[in-house]
């Protein structure tokens, strides 16, 4: 589909009256939209009661769209079941920890176990397929739409006994791996499992009511990622057997931040990672959020993305949060950057009625062209000028981050210390490298490293003896690897290992933890780095650790750690592993990268203070940089062998290629 980058928008023609369809698909090809995303929520409006399908309004806004060059993406309707199925199989809807009943009214109002809705989605997957399958029309399609939730129903718990069985083989091997002896756990059969409370562990004095078993937590988690995994897969299965080459399947994820489903295994049934992307809806976001989630996004098939709702306006349900002027611009730009070969907008026009009136479009509810579309018309004309230059452009890669989602689900419930939090953690080790104008993926422990000079796991809180061998693998032919605390200290069921921190890791990161120190109130300790090295703080986690090979390269100024080591370099082959033995702050980060960049080769940059640059590479071997400005003011950057750029407030630039020293890989 892509020539791109290009703009597209979300389009819900059954929300207005049809003499309006043609005025609508005017606008959007006058404004240089070139896709149409439609039919996601509007199961109702095709299937009005069971079995019988009611598809010409589909052709006829199909018809619309593509008589003014649009081209369609289809969703699958499956996100918001009817009410005529809701009523015949009430058991569909899920039942959320706790016990409360999600209930007709809303979205996502099923379990994604439930027999009689796989039977309904079969039935309207296969109607949309059997109609549009061989449509030239039609493009792409969506399945359902921002998949998750975790139910806790009895078909839940059932299908989770059948997943454990299958997993463990039998019930006393279950109670070896999980250690189910701990407070007379031990089971004698499978049906004696249950669901555990899977609400997330956030009290405040590390005390939680009824706490699960860690590893009945983490394993839970894992069942309810593979059950979205096999809803999906059922979808894409039907699809496939009837679609033509030409028409690519998609999902829209939600970025790095959604933390309820595994990306990698998910992202293996489609053919194009979709996601989207809402900046002002997260009160800590920051400009690296955005581009982390781009990042995290690309890297799950480490290929271009698509953007299927990107922020245009305000939004908000019950209270309205607001984008700067110009940062509609600045955060296409973003998008595209970071891989987006397609951003489409959310949405044409906003909603008169329903739970997102305050969720802006393109268009206001009263559909006249105003302020956004205008800008949207202008940023199209532009874009279409670029594609010369951008077509083919992606992130050029210095550095990686391993990113896990059996750590990411063992810390949901277990999270230590909020200065461990998955998310953060991983977070500010990725703004420590961005701030430095590194181009950097985000990859699955099982990925091929062999790309990178450096290879930072923030936070691999679960090891095993394969993660361990790729890693050292990667230091011996000449990587850098850092880790950060806490790392290697579960195994795959959730369980300690009978060796000290980081277990598997120990014998490549050259340390052990004999110690640690956990402050709740942001409690602070300072280190000094050894020969000119940087200095830094850890906030409320460090740890004391015994080198085992490895040499001190910052030790602790203060506290009951002092005149150890704080950060710790493992010479290994022809690389080296780097520990960090505590909770760095952003500041701490920067300093720690730019002089690890360096010592790998690498060419960090001096940043003003809210710019972030963006490498990229084409196919022709061609280096370009994306330069793009998230302060409120103007900023300055001085890049070397290269004239000073002044950015306005928002502003964007994509310097002028020059040739690249590097071969195209």
């Amino acid at each position: 589909m892509s020539v791109g980058p290009r703009l597209g928008v979300a389009y819900y023609p059954e929300h207005w009256p049809r003499a309006r369809w043609e005025r609508d698909a005017d606008l959007m090809a006058a404004a240089g939209l070139e896709v149409v995303r439609i039919a996601e929520f509007s199961w109702a409006r095709l299937e009005p009661s069971q079995g019988r399908f009611e598809l010409d309004w589909l052709d006829d806004a199909i018809g619309v769209l593509a008589g003014r060059g649009l081209e369609v993406i289809l969703g699958t309707p499956t996100a918001a079941p009817p009410i005529w199925l809701v009523e015949s199989h009430p058991e569909i809807l899920p039942i959320h920890p706790g016990g409360r009943r999600h209930g007709f009214g809303h979205r996502r109002h099923y379990c994604p176990n439930q027999p009689a809705f796989h039977a309904a989605a079969d039935a309207i997957v296969r109607a949309l397929g059997e109609r549009y399958g061989s449509d030239a029309r039609i493009v792409a399609w969506q399945i359902d739409n921002e998949l998750g939730g975790r139910c806790v129903c009895e078909r839940c718990v059932a299908c989770f006994q059948g997943w454990l069985r299958e997993r463990y083989g039998s019930i006393a091997n279950l109670n070896e791996s999980w250690g189910t002896v701990f407070w007379s756990q031990t089971y004698g059969a499978w049906s004696q499992i249950e669901a555990p409370d899977v609400t997330p562990a956030s009290q405040p004095d590390g005390f939680r009511p009824q706490a699960p078993h860690p590893s009945l937590a983490l394993d839970y988690r894992r069942f309810m990622s593979d059950s979205y995994v096999a809803f999906l897969r059922r979808q894409v299965g039907a699809l496939r057997s009837v679609v033509g080459p030409g028409q690519e399947i998609t999902h829209n994820l939600m970025g790095f931040k959604f933390p309820e489903i595994d990306y990698h295994a998910l992202a293996t049934e489609i053919d194009v990672v979709s996601w989207d992307n809402y900046p002002v809806l997260d009160p800590t976001a920051r400009w690296s959020s955005p581009a982390l989630a781009a990042d995290a996004m690309r890297g799950l098939k480490r290929a271009p993305v698509w953007v299927l709702e990107q922020q245009v306006g305000p939004i908000g349900w019950e209270m309205v949060r607001t984008p700067r002027r110009g940062q509609l611009r600045l955060l296409t730009y973003q998008a595209i950057a970071h891989g987006a070969e397609l951003v489409g907008y959310f949405r044409w026009r906003t909603a008169r009625f329903g739970t997102e009136q305050h969720w802006y479009g393109i268009l206001d509810p009263h559909g006249e062209p105003g302020g956004r579309y205008d800008v949207v018309k202008e940023l199209a004309a532009e874009l279409r000028d670029a594609r010369a230059v951008l077509a083919g452009a992606t992130v050029a890669p210095d550095a990686a981050i391993v990113h896990d989602y059996d750590s990411r689900f063992a810390l949901q419930a277990q999270p230590t210390n909020p200065s461990l939090g998955y998310e953060e953690t991983i977070q500010r080790h990725y703004e420590g490298l961005a701030r430095l104008g590194l181009g950097i993926d985000v990859v699955s422990p099982t990925a091929d490293l062999s790309p990178y000079r450096l290879v930072v796991a923030p936070n691999l809180y679960v090891v095993d003896e394969g993660v361990a061998e790729r890693l050292r693998v990667f230091v011996e032919q000449g990587g850098t690897l850092v880790l950060a605390p806490r790392a290697g200290v579960k195994d795959r069921c959730n369980v300690v290992p009978e060796h000290p921190p980081p277990a598997w890791l120990a014998e490549l990161a050259g340390v052990e933890v004999v110690d640690f120190a956990s402050s709740l109130t942001g409690s602070t300790t300072r280190f000094t780095g050894v020969d000119g090295r940087p200095d830094g703080v850890f906030e409320g986690w460090w740890e004391q650790i015994e080198p085992r090979g490895a040499v001190a390269t910052a030790v602790y100024e203060d506290g009951d750690f002092a005149e150890t080591p704080a950060i710790a370099a493992h010479a290994v082959g022809a690389g080296r592993a780097v520990y960090v033995a505590g909770a760095g702050d952003v500041p701490t980060l920067v300093a720690l990268y730019r002089s690890l960049a360096a010592e790998a080769g690498l060419e960090p940059f001096d940043l003003p203070e809210g710019v972030e640059l963006v490498p990229l590479r084409r196919a022709d071997g061609v280096r370009l940089s994306v330069l793009l400005n998230h302060a409120d003011g103007e900023r300055c950057v001085e890049l070397p062998e290269a004239e000073a750029v002044t950015l306005p407030r928002y502003g964007v630039t994509v310097l002028e290629p020059v040739p690249s020293t590097v071969e195209a890989q």
